[in-house]
């Protein structure tokens, strides 16, 4: 995933901050033990959302412990190993690896080169675990491929097979049918990201002649800045409408331990991800919570 789903810190109470880590840092930990060292650096703040959610939605139990680790030996809140866990740091090496060889596929440099190396073992070990989940998401890819390819002009569309993906996870990583409103959210989370990350990468997509849904939908591209202040409106109301969607989804969920944490997210976070992206002139920088 790509780094768009974050928490406000300024509205983030401290033991949700610790909880948030807690999901972050255990992935991170879980990757290394069931993958190995260098796949760690796939963790990601998307994915500790994604893990904190289906913890709470599915009651798994979460055992919180501080200890250091070999990347940091100052201890701190890790969340400690579970089988959901371990189904969550696989899914996530599955989407590492294909998005690195989407990245080699679409000529974008050879950082993804070294990166799907780097992946190929993980991968395989990951693919043989959970082969429904890869399938899942090689279907996904293929059906993204195929409508970017096709340059469909439809925002929606075009973000229609990531956000489908998102929403058929859940049910494949817990192996129980979900409910609508966390299919809604996963969906929308998954919108969204496909879309902040179109508009992060709008000036480098244009410069590469690369397919983007807003570029595709909007036409004429001079400059960052410019085009979002030609088309501000439009941009705005589709990075609303899909928060909106996401937050209504959210409400019809119950949560227990990661409620607060889940719904700063959900409230806070994804509507200042997209203020910031519509007033940022530049790529973001990666964040850090």
């Amino acid at each position: 995933m790509y780094g768009y789903v974050v928490p406000d810190k300024s509205t983030l109470g401290m033991s949700d901050y610790v909880l948030y880590r807690s999901f972050y840092c255990g992935m991170c930990c879980q990757t290394g033990e069931l993958f190995g060292k260098l796949p760690r650096l796939t963790t990601n703040y998307d994915f500790a959302f994604f893990a904190a959610l289906l913890h709470d939605y599915s009651a798994q139990n979460v055992v919180i412990e501080e200890h250091g680790c070999i990347l940091n030996p100052k201890h701190k809140a890790i969340l400690q190993p579970n089988p959901l866990l371990g189904r969550l740091a696989a899914t996530n090496i599955l989407l590492s690896y294909q998005k690195a060889n989407d990245g080699v596929i679409d000529g974008d440099g050879v950082k993804y080169r070294v990166v799907r190396r780097a992946l190929k073992k993980p991968f395989r070990i990951a693919k043989q675990a959970y082969p429904e989940i890869q399938a899942a998401i090689e279907r996904a890819y293929d059906l993204q491929r195929k409508v970017e390819q096709s340059g469909v002009t439809s925002i929606d569309r075009a973000a229609d097979p990531f956000a489908s993906l998102l929403k058929t996870l859940p049910d494949l990583i817990l192996g129980v049918q979900t409910d609508d409103n966390l299919k809604g959210l996963c969906y929308n989370i998954g919108k969204f990201v496909y879309l902040a990350d179109a508009l992060d990468d709008i000036t480098e997509d244009f410069k590469h002649k690369r397919y983007n849904p807003f570029l595709a939908a909007y036409g004429e591209f001079t400059d960052r800045k410019s085009f979002i202040a030609a088309h501000k409106d439009e941009l705005e109301f589709c990075f609303n409408s899909v928060c909106g969607r996401a937050q209504a989804c959210c409400n019809g969920l119950r949560f227990s331990q990661s409620y607060s944490l889940i719904r700063n997210i959900v409230f806070k976070g994804l509507p200042d991800k997209a203020a910031e992206l519509l007033r940022s002139d530049r790529k973001l920088k990666n964040p850090r919570v």
